[in-house]
């Protein structure tokens, strides 16, 4: 790279050409294309063995036989191939940069470089910009030599040159997302490489062999031999025949979590002890994602003959929002000495001014802000609930699990809280598990017992599946369930209030009354 070009990009982004001087070698340049062509040489040697010869016609490219004449059907082996290349681009480059971009930030935190970029002039967000750009460089190289290959496969294929475009739109749009996550996670403490590139992988797998993306059998179709089943979004039907509607679909998807991790990253990376999200910004965050959520269940207002399918699928919003509300105690909880000096100066302001730093300030414990999290949630859904083409009796069990799942969030935000503020240095992995064991005792229960929500819907109720229980649970267990939960709750936030007052006591008062100072 000659010295003009390095000079403009210097100025551009410095970070960029810091990443770049350690790893365009010479060596690594010609292992990264080297690799590339021999992956491309493997993929398509295999796809040539499997199409018919005079030793073996029967072979599944063969779309009639004459003796040992066999008509090849060439459009579906491109398309074949080019399905190939579609799987592995995405999963190579995406898991492959979050596990270069991971292990390149542990590196930086482990030699103290990570604290001199933090000083130096650069904004953050050109720091990110160089990390993205720069540490997987490597990856997309390899992919830009892979990627022609593609591009030659779906025009024999005779895939629409639209979808081939929006796949590479697609496909930066998932790097972004991921990679930003990445260096977000690494800058939490998140050192593990292969557990970051696994999570991304097993992610990446979900979202592409999603139903949308399931191969037909045969190889008449849409391109990629795709079944159009179809998911609407308010107005808008999203379907595999569509493809670029629905990767455009995607691509908005991308840009907000990645704008989101963006503000995560800005604020934790010039200060450490900063929480990734402010209450403001995660009462937005909650509204966002759940009319996102909301646009896919408007298709069944006042349609009846979409409700079995609702009820077959009910659990799984409630599912997401349930780890979005975990990623939320994990974002807004601030660090264990920021709560002890929150507590100790709370007092000196007035009772409103406490509540209102409850619920906006950064400083302050996070049950509150999500418990507003999880109303703002219920309150999206309320609505389309009492609109539905469904007996009142159902409309009520439904608004009832809304206010269930309310108090669970509340709940497990509690517990969090409370074990974030032990003296420990494991309290981290300590709320983690008590967190978890609070979902998941219950649901071992349930397990263990055999019992479906008709034999013992009481007992689901005191779990994340309430919304089974609540469809066969008489009047009085409900009622029953739903005091023990504000109970629950109102004992973990009294004990957390205890935790608070004996944190905000003076050095002098604790060492008076016999306390340990924290």
């Amino acid at each position: 790279m000659n010295n003009r070009l390095m000079d403009a990009l210097g100025e551009w982004n410095s970070q960029f050409i810091r990443e770049l001087k350690g790893r365009l070698t010479r060596r690594n340049v010609t292992l990264s294309v080297g690799l590339s062509i021999i992956g491309q040489l493997f993929i398509f040697l295999t796809l040539i063995s499997q199409l018919p010869g005079y030793e073996n016609p029967s072979q599944p490219y063969c779309l009639y036989q004459e003796k040992s004449f066999c008509a090849v059907h060439w459009i579906g082996w491109w398309e074949n191939l080019n399905r190939v290349f579609y799987w592995t681009l995405p999963l190579v480059l995406v898991s492959g940069g979050v596990y270069l971009l991971i292990a390149d930030l542990a590196q930086e935190e482990r030699r103290g470089t990570l604290d001199f970029i933090r000083v130096s002039p650069q904004s953050s967000q050109s720091i990110l910009i160089g990390k993205l750009l720069g540490v997987p460089v490597l990856l997309y190289l390899a992919v830009a030599v892979a990627l022609p290959s593609y591009a030659a496969t779906a025009m024999m294929g005779q895939i629409p040159l639209v979808e081939v475009l929006s796949f590479y739109v697609f496909l930066a749009a998932f790097c972004g997302l991921f990679y930003s996550a990445a260096v977000l996670f690494a800058l939490v403490g998140g050192h593990q490489a292969f557990v970051g590139a696994g999570i991304t992988l097993g992610i990446l797998w979900v979202l592409m062999s999603m139903e949308w993306y399931t191969t037909s059998g045969d190889f008449a179709g849409n391109g990629y031999g795709i079944k159009a089943r179809s998911h609407p979004w308010f107005t808008s039907i999203l379907n595999s025949e569509d493809l670029f509607t629905l990767r455009l679909f995607v691509l908005v998807i991308c840009v907000a979590l990645t704008y989101w991790i963006w503000q995560g990253f800005h604020r934790r990376f010039h200060n450490p002890a900063a929480t990734m999200l402010t209450k403001k910004q995660s009462y937005s965050l909650v509204f966002c994602i759940n009319i996102i959520f909301l646009g896919g269940l408007v298709a069944f207002v006042g349609n009846s003959s979409l409700i079995a399918e609702l009820m077959y699928n009910r659990h799984f919003i409630p599912t997401l929002n349930l780890w979005l509300f975990l990623g939320l105690i994990a974002a807004l909880s601030p660090p264990r000495q920021t709560l002890l000096d929150w507590a100790r100066y709370a007092h000196q302001a007035k009772g409103r001014s406490v509540l209102q730093d409850l619920i906006w300030g950064e400083k302050s414990p996070a049950p509150v802000a999500i418990a507003i999290c999880a109303t703002i949630a219920a309150l999206v859904y309320i609505p389309w609930v009492l609109f539905l083409t469904i007996e009142m009796g159902s409309k009520l069990q439904a608004i009832a699990a809304v206010g269930f799942y309310v108090i669970l969030a509340s709940i497990y935000a509690v517990l969090a809280q409370i074990m974030l503020l032990i003296n420990s240095k494991q309290r981290v992995l300590w709320a983690t598990g008590v967190v978890a064991a609070a979902i998941g005792v219950p649901l071992l229960t349930l397990a263990l017992l055999g019992g479906g929500p008709t034999a013992i819907p009481e007992l689901y109720l005191f779990s994340i599946l309430s919304l089974s229980g609540l469809e066969y649970a008489t009047a009085t267990p409900i009622f029953m369930a739903f005091l023990w939960h504000l109970a629950i709750l109102a004992g973990l936030s009294l004990k957390l209030r205890q935790q608070l007052n004996r944190a905000g006591e003076s050095a002098t008062k604790a060492l008076l009354m016999g306390r340990k100072v924290s």
